[in-house]
């Protein structure tokens, strides 16, 4: 049986457990917002560059006249992954707000960044290059459908003859 130690009664300074647990709090708060974006090594813990943007549904309005020629785009939810372009691999995958704005801390490299949103075909994929100490700003549209063979939209599949039986009751 170990030997019991005496208590002399003395206490460590109230002011010194203050201190310490004043200096650990930030600390540890700082270690957890400086991760990086998908847990894979996309920035550095003093990130000052990378990628910023907002996601958009576009054309969201009648295609009557050059949907270009008017705002035809609206906010989208996406789910935003960025590859690095020099070794292929996912390095960030975060969620836009409602307001389809998104931030990607990144160290300066060349990137593609592509959105999936619920319900829309196709995002098309931007390409970026990330600058050191500076976001790079794009935009990805998310194509509706909307528009027609003429504005620019995708030409339908052309229709194929149908076989129709018709059942004789006579």
């Amino acid at each position: 049986m170990l030997p019991r130690r005496r208590r002399t009664g003395r206490r460590p300074p109230a002011g010194l457990l203050l201190a310490l647990v004043a200096l650990s709090v930030p600390v540890a708060l700082a270690a957890c917002s400086e991760a990086a974006p998908n847990g894979s090594g996309g920035a550095p813990a003093d990130a000052r560059s990378g990628v910023t943007g907002v996601v958009v549904l576009w054309p969201t309005c009648p295609v009557a006249g050059a949907p270009e020629s008017r705002d035809c785009s609206r906010p989208a939810e996406a789910t935003v992954r960025v590859r690095d372009r020099s070794s292929d691999t996912e390095v960030a995958a975060v969620r836009t707000g409602p307001d389809g704005r998104f931030r990607v801390p990144l160290r300066a490299g060349a990137y593609e960044v592509r959105a999936r949103t619920a319900g829309t075909a196709h995002c098309a994929p931007v390409e970026v290059t990330v600058r050191p100490g500076t976001y790079a700003e794009i935009t990805i549209r998310c194509d509706t459908g909307l528009r027609s063979p003429r504005n620019g939209g995708p030409r339908p599949a052309p229709l194929r003859p149908a076989a129709l039986r018709v059942p004789w009751a006579g």
